[in-house]
């Protein structure tokens, strides 16, 4: 039974081992190339652009004349004169049918603001959704950035909890010749099995949260596979960011950030749009030209030397002067109207959320940088107290209650200065 077990483990260790070395490793620059050209939230902004696009050219077409062919049958309940008379006593073709194939012309000459408010309108929104999918971006590439260093502090985390149950299982070992040799009590040794199953159960935790990280990154990366990325890197402390004044941040971020210049648009389109809507209570003028044939199939009068088939064009200009719509006009103007006071308080709005978010980022990075010094300092004197600790109880001199406290002082000071690393570079990134 034993040596099934041992074959099953070393079986799963291999497999292990395989999937592991199978894992893609990939750097931040790589991270985000793969990402941006991968993820479903890009590919979906980019499709609303292309939707707005598509939108600013039909409204660039509103001031295009227009050609249509148009066809007609029409039958009547009394017999009518195929074409009008062109002079008086001219005999003309009579029957119940008429069929007609025309070309029509139309060439707007006034709207009313209509049309060059819609193109106004949609230039606005072409304009928003292209600084929507530059924030899209940007907001895709700080996700990427913050896991990545999430899972390189991860990493160390893991490594210094495979560094402190090493040290723990030479501790146990030593303990248990201390405890033949009769120089140690057996408590000693239940305790160091304790803090053993202890850092086991912590080590199980954080595996569990990296894996939940990896596959996280994954899904900002796009990739429906199966395999989450290994992130590749260094913590190393980056070059200290200079934390300016607040008021000169928010001076360029409201210069900067698309996702300001895309609310801002959207209020200029809003306004476009009920301009649009009030060019509905003024009158509208246009050209318009056809030319065509006429036939009746089934003359019930034709007269010798007429025939039952012709051509006729006109041109012409046409005004219309709405008078009354059922107040529909009304009603799309009072509903651009209000599009247009909301489109104005989220961008308020926004630029409220984006004062906070710049003091936010500024304290963020003083206090992750103040951390970092702060912690790295720790590290070192956990480990000389560690280390100090260990000798005097091999020599009979401590307690093993000490060595285990200074054990988990050094794991968390360890565990503290990668966190703090990576939330510096998180903060810088943010900012």
């Amino acid at each position: 039974m034993t040596q099934r077990f041992f074959i099953l483990a070393t079986l799963c260790l291999l497999a292990a081992a395989r999937f592991a070395a199978a894992q893609r490793e990939l750097s931040l620059d790589e991270a985000l190339a793969l990402a941006l050209e991968r993820s479903p939230d890009v590919a979906d902004a980019r499709s609303r652009l292309a939707e707005a696009e598509a939108r600013l050219r039909a409204a660039r077409s509103g001031s295009s004349p227009t050609l249509k062919a148009r066809g007609a049958c029409d039958y009547w309940t009394e017999d009518q004169r195929l074409f009008p008379a062109a002079r008086n006593g001219e005999p003309g073709v009579f029957g119940p049918a008429v069929l007609g194939a025309d070309l029509t012309a139309v060439v707007p000459l006034y709207t009313g603001g209509r049309v060059s408010a819609e193109k106004d309108s949609a230039e606005w929104n072409r304009k928003a959704a292209e600084d929507q999918f530059v924030r899209v971006q940007e907001t895709l590439a700080f996700q990427v950035t913050a896991l990545f260093y999430n899972l390189l502090a991860q990493d160390e985390v893991l490594r210094s909890l495979e560094t402190a149950v090493r040290s723990m299982d030479e501790q146990q070992r030593s303990i248990q010749a201390l405890v033949e040799a009769e120089k140690a009590a057996r408590v000693d040794l239940l305790r160091a099995n304790v803090r053993r199953s202890e850092l086991y159960e912590r080590q199980v935790r954080e595996r569990s949260n990296r894996a939940v990280q990896q596959r996280a990154w994954a899904v900002l990366l796009g990739l429906d596979d199966g395999t989450a990325p290994v992130a590749r890197g260094s913590l190393e402390p980056p070059e200290a960011p200079v934390c300016p004044d607040a008021t000169e941040c928010m001076k360029k971020a409201l210069a900067q950030r698309p996702d300001y210049r895309a609310a801002r648009a959207a209020v200029m389109a809003a306004d476009a749009a009920a301009r649009s809507a009030r060019s509905g209570y003024r009158p509208t003028l246009s050209a318009q030209a056809s030319y065509g044939g006429r036939w009746m199939p089934d003359a019930s009068d034709r007269p010798d030397g007429k025939d039952d088939r012709d051509t006729l064009g006109r041109i012409g200009v046409v005004a219309e002067l709405p008078l009354f719509d059922g107040r529909l006009t009304r009603a799309r103007v009072e509903e651009q109207e209000a599009r247009a006071r909301g489109a104005r308080e989220r961008l308020r709005k926004l630029e409220l959320q984006i004062r906070f978010e710049v003091e936010t980022a500024i304290s963020d990075i003083a206090a992750a940088r103040e951390r970092v010094r702060t912690s790295e300092q720790t590290v070192g004197q956990a480990q000389e107290s560690y280390r100090i600790v260990k000798e005097k109880y091999d020599l009979g001199k401590g307690t093993l209650t000490d060595v285990l406290d200074a054990q988990t002082a050094l794991v968390t000071a360890q565990t503290g200065y990668a966190r703090a690393l990576a939330d510096l570079a998180v903060a810088d990134a943010r900012r």
